[in-house]
């Protein structure tokens, strides 16, 4: 596995601006493979094949609801004020970073409820979500508008009370207006949306029977679901190499004629991505600890703060960025660094 020292995190001397005109010193690295939006944190997404990118946002009501946790809701906030809760959530908690919200684990996560992965989130209407069987895509329960279908929003409750892991009470469904239950970031203009490249996950991929002598017992796109990210980018160029899109931290990306994305930082990988989705389906969960060994150990800062405290965090796979310049995307259309 390539091994990187330091990726630069601040803005480049040299960062064009982003009016989303034609620069002559941009450099295509690839196309859009594929986008996906997660409407509910855990559980599997929606494939997309347009999306429109509000400024400062992510895909399309990605990570716009989360089942926070029963005994977080009886202790923190009233059932019936989980919407209102939101913004208290996201605020950071103690010893966090300013730009992290509050602890994940007021929330049921895939980590720790695995369960979530047989699950698909789909948002419907303004405020809606369904929950579908990831197998058959089936609608099991739905919710068509949060504000004002509680008994469908009580539905959603009862349903996953019942098949999560980790359920001691009924979670609460919560949902973030103009926000993202993201792990990282999840305000606008924050750490919203997150890339990866078909080439980085591969060579992880490749690597581990290689390196760790194990079978994985996945296909490809099966293992590349894991990662969960909102834009895939596929090399067309023969010039991407593993995890080079590192040096794009702190530049400027454009995708097809209109949309730039601000790329701050490198991804840190959280445990959810240890979780093989196919043992959800038959509830045989086995986390593949080892496969952090395979993530390039990067100095990196995540919100600034000094490389060496982020050691203890762990490797890094994929980026975090934020939209500058808003607009339509669609699978297919180049990816340039600015």
């Amino acid at each position: 596995m390539r091994s990187l020292a330091r990726t630069p995190t601040g803005a480049s001397a040299d960062t064009p601006s982003t009016s989303g005109r034609p620069h002559a010193s941009a450099r295509r690295v690839g196309t859009i493979k594929r986008i996906e939006t997660f409407p509910l944190k855990g559980a599997r997404g929606e494939r997309l094949e347009r999306a429109r990118i509000q400024l400062g946002s992510s895909t399309p009501r990605d990570r716009e609801f989360a089942l926070l946790r029963g005994e977080n809701a009886r202790e923190r906030w009233r059932h019936d004020d989980a919407r209102g809760a939101a913004s208290e959530i996201l605020l950071a908690g103690a010893n966090k970073d300013a730009g992290h919200h509050s602890n994940k684990h007021l929330f049921h996560q895939l980590i720790t409820d695995p369960s979530l992965a047989s699950y698909r989130g789909l948002a419907i209407n303004e405020r809606g979500l369904a929950i579908a069987c990831a197998t058959t895509g089936e609608i099991l329960v739905r919710c068509e508008d949060y504000d004002n279908d509680i008994a469908g929003r009580r539905e959603i409750e009862v349903f996953f009370a019942t098949r999560l892991e980790t359920a001691t009470l009924a979670p609460t469904l919560t949902r973030a207006e103009g926000h993202s239950f993201a792990n990282v970031g999840g305000r606008p203009s924050e750490h919203v949306l997150h890339i990866n490249t078909v080439s980085s996950v591969r060579a992880v991929y490749d690597s581990y029977a290689n390196e760790l002598g194990k079978a994985l017992g996945e296909t490809f796109d099966e293992f590349e679901m894991r990662f969960r990210p909102n834009i895939v980018v596929e090399d067309d160029s023969g010039n991407l190499r593993p995890f080079d899109e590192f040096n794009w931290c702190g530049r400027n990306v454009r995708i097809g004629s209109d949309v730039i994305l601000r790329v701050n930082e490198p991804t840190i990988r959280c445990p959810s991505t240890r979780v093989r989705y196919k043992d959800s389906e038959n509830k045989r969960v086995r986390p593949d600890v080892d496969i952090r060994e395979l993530f390039p150990h990067l100095r990196a800062s995540v919100f600034g703060r000094d490389a060496a405290t982020l050691s203890e965090k762990g490797s890094y796979l994929g980026l975090y960025a934020v939209a500058v310049v808003p607009g339509d995307i669609a699978v297919g259309d180049a990816i340039e660094i600015l």
